[in-house]
């Protein structure tokens, strides 16, 4: 029965609506697609060309052949049999240990000298944000956008779902899928609550719906992108 309820409560978010909430988190009017009507196109008959003479010959001259049994030789093609490659049973690396050695101190390197202070969030041990050089780094929404771009990544929005809590609160689900040129891709998902004190500082009695929406998107691509790179770290808008 709590599984009937829970998917009771899931709403999908379409791309329309998905579209909407995020021009409304920009301050913008979401535009709306103006109704166009389309006839339905009729079938189309397509009348073929009576053969010539000369292709009623050829045509009667193969069939005698066949019939007769007589093919010739350079009508038939001999078939390739597939080439079947040697397997070992294990996982081969793509490339060099040096090759990787020299990609991984490269990501090292780039989160030193591409990211700025204003991309990192430092956290104490209490969870609080604490001085720059006390607690522990995070790197933020900026910061993972900026290696993001270094290295080539590209991500799409797969899915957006919108579920209510029993405490009447809200939660919204985003799942994004983050690939790079070469062919590598992951998927990742990130959650945001109306119920988190990140949305109700500062007096605000209830939670923007728009920024609750933005977040989890921004965790899902942040983790989607440390996946990629074989990071693994913890962006600082989880920490929040």
């Amino acid at each position: 029965m709590d599984e009937e309820k829970e998917i009771e409560n899931e709403e999908v978010i379409d791309e329309d609506e998905l579209e909407d909430l995020l021009e409304e988190v920009k301050g913008e009017e979401p535009e709306r697609e103006s109704e166009e009507t389309t006839e339905e196109e009729g079938e189309i008959e397509i009348e073929l060309e009576p053969e010539t003479q000369e292709e009623e010959e050829k045509a009667e001259i193969e069939e005698k052949e066949l019939v007769g049994g007589e093919v010739k030789s350079e009508a038939i093609q001999p078939a390739t049999a597939p080439t079947i490659q040697p397997q070992s049973g294990l996982v081969a690396p793509v490339c060099s240990i040096e090759d990787s050695i020299r990609i991984f101190k490269a990501f090292e390197e780039a989160k030193k000298r591409i990211l700025s202070k204003n991309d990192i969030m430092w956290i104490g041990d209490d969870g609080r944000p604490t001085a720059e050089g006390e607690g522990t780094p995070y790197i933020k929404r900026s910061g993972w956008r900026k290696l993001a771009r270094f290295f080539g990544l590209s991500w799409n929005i797969e899915n957006v779902k919108k579920i209510k809590m029993e405490n009447g609160g809200y939660m919204y689900q985003a799942k994004v899928k983050i690939w790079h040129p070469a062919g590598a891709s992951v998927e990742a998902e990130g959650v945001a609550t109306s119920e988190d004190k990140f949305f109700t500082k500062g007096g605000r009695r209830e939670a923007n719906e728009g920024n609750v929406l933005m977040k989890a998107i921004t965790v899902a691509i942040n983790r989607g992108i440390s996946d990629i790179l074989g990071s693994g770290e913890v962006s600082g808008e989880e920490t929040e």
